[in-house]
């Protein structure tokens, strides 16, 4: 199934919103401390193991573990602000993390008329995912010559993924 695309325009990164009351203090979509954040990803699966019987055919399926990653990018100076005067990102502790879509009726950054051309509030679907229990279980810096700002990829480590 294709992803929802009205009026041609598709789910997209300036579309991307990033909450979380554990990190920024507030349930504000992209507060100023998560303004650094220039990539994500979430993956969940679950372990298939296929059980075979007489002449090597599958004759079933067992369902193993269900098993949740999320990364995030994120400058060093969000690094700096979500540390808060902890030596280290892995002191924050745990936190869940909301990402949802804008709806370009109410995102002004959308278009120069706040609006979509035909658009209203009925034909716009927001989805939000909930990467829940997420704590960092490292820190750390990364850059190089020529590097317009220092960025680097953080395992979330979350205990679920709730698509809502």
């Amino acid at each position: 199934m294709a992803g929802i695309v009205i009026n041609n325009v598709a789910y997209n990164w300036s579309m991307v919103q990033v909450a979380s009351a554990e990190l920024a203090g507030s349930t504000d979509a992209n507060p100023t401390i998560l303004q650094g954040v220039s990539a994500l990803s979430w993956n969940k699966k679950r372990e298939v193991k296929n059980n075979y019987g007489l002449g090597g055919n599958i004759t079933s399926r067992g369902f193993g573990n269900k098993v949740c990653e999320a990364k995030i990018t994120m400058d060093y100076n969000t690094q700096v602000q979500l540390r808060g005067g902890l030596p280290s990102l892995m002191d924050i502790g745990q936190f869940d993390l909301i990402v949802s879509f804008a709806d370009p009726v109410t995102n002004p950054g959308i278009s120069a008329q706040g609006t979509l051309p035909g658009d209203d509030n009925s034909s716009w679907t927001t989805e939000t995912i909930t990467i829940k229990g997420c704590v960092f279980n490292e820190d750390g810096f990364e850059s190089e010559q020529d590097d317009d700002g220092a960025k680097k990829e953080f395992d979330l480590n979350p205990l679920d993924i709730i698509i809502a």
